[in-house]
């Protein structure tokens, strides 16, 4: 399946995570090719601006919905939604996330379920709630934002890195299953990236580094990439690197030479 993202055109996209850094650059992209999008992230006066300049930037439909999709429920909530106003999904882009950097224990009460919640379960139950409609085109579009700490443990990042891994794994799956209902999935591993998601989960103080990538061409890479029918594009550096560290040497050895990436540093 060779897609190109000017089939869309005129056609919904659902973008979660859509209030910064990935996912509002996926918002402004799609946009600027003629697709209507949905909005879904918890900041509803975000939300708003950005229907507004989208809508008066390129002409589109758009619709902003505050939710919070780390709630139980909430993506069957958002279908009912979007069914009630008439609104087929042709692309759903997966990109919300949180993720902790630090000690495991030291997280919030109630952190790790939130976050895989947010993580694996609200992209398997968003994919799972527009099937239908994902189906009912000659062909569509399901983009799922991974990780390169998908490629091997991460200490000090373990419930993030394992999440990760699991929202792959499912994406990677999916793609075959799919692909005989013209159902298209890419898996998306972006590198460290200007966000607050990166800001958040203490990134910037973690091994990984000052350097990032800017959002737009994380999303440019993605959507370049459409033709080529690629299941996972790698936009992170030196991820082939990783999964031959990590198949080579004794799993021991592997998650110490990461922890000394990413211990984080006394006091």
């Amino acid at each position: 399946m060779k897609l190109k993202i000017s089939d869309f055109k005129g056609t919904w996209a659902l973008v979660t995570g859509a209030s910064s850094g990935i996912g509002r650059e996926f918002a402004q992209q799609l946009a600027a090719e003629g697709i209507n999008i949905v909005l879904v992230a918890r900041r509803e006066q975000r939300l708003q601006t950005l229907a507004t300049e989208l809508i008066n930037r390129h002409g589109i439909h758009c619709l902003a919905l505050p939710i919070d999709l780390s709630n139980k429920g909430a993506s069957g909530d958002i279908a009912k939604q979007l069914a009630i106003q008439n609104i087929k999904i042709r692309i759903l882009v997966n990109n919300a996330g949180s993720g902790h950097w630090g000690t495991f224990e030291k997280a919030p009460e109630g952190f790790y379920e939130s976050m895989v919640t947010l993580n694996v379960a609200a992209p398997m139950a968003l994919a799972h709630a527009f099937f239908n409609d994902l189906s009912s085109f000659p062909s569509s579009l399901v983009i799922n934002v991974s990780s390169p700490a998908v490629f091997q443990p991460v200490p000090f990042m373990a419930g993030y890195a394992a999440s990760k891994a699991a929202l792959h794994s499912f994406s990677l799956a999916l793609s075959e299953e799919w692909k005989q209902f013209g159902v298209q999935l890419q898996t998306l591993v972006p590198g460290p990236t200007e966000s607050e998601f990166d800001a958040r989960a203490g990134a910037y103080e973690s091994g990984l580094g000052t350097r990032r990538d800017k959002p737009a061409d994380v999303v440019r890479a993605s959507i370049n990439a459409l033709p080529s029918g690629k299941i996972m594009v790698c936009v992170a550096k030196g991820t082939m690197g990783q999964r031959i560290f990590g198949a080579l040497f004794p799993p021991a050895f592997v998650v110490k030479k990461v922890a000394e990436m990413f211990r984080p540093k006394p006091g």
